[in-house]
């Protein structure tokens, strides 16, 4: 299951954000996504890569709008996984 980009220095940019996300608790709702997504039966690896896309969705919207990050978007992303769109 590859969903994350094929270039491996921004892939690892945003999985790195994420662990430490979790690794911190800042958001919660990273680690709890984590947690949430590994309870489903999903890999380490698999979850943390849908909770990147998700920071990666975020990420986008920011830079297309030219506005700061929103967390309680990038939350409400992480809350509707493992679906994203």
């Amino acid at each position: 299951m590859r969903i994350m980009s094929d270039d491996k220095t921004v892939r690892d940019g945003f999985l790195s954000t994420v662990v430490n996300q979790i690794a911190e608790g800042d958001p919660p709702e990273a680690k709890d996504t984590y947690e949430r997504l590994k309870a489903q039966g999903l890999s380490e690896g698999q979850a943390l890569q849908l909770i990147g896309l998700a920071l990666k969705k975020e990420m986008k919207q920011m830079i297309a709008e030219s506005r700061g990050f929103d967390n309680e978007r990038y939350i409400a992303l992480m809350k509707r996984l493992p679906e994203i769109d």
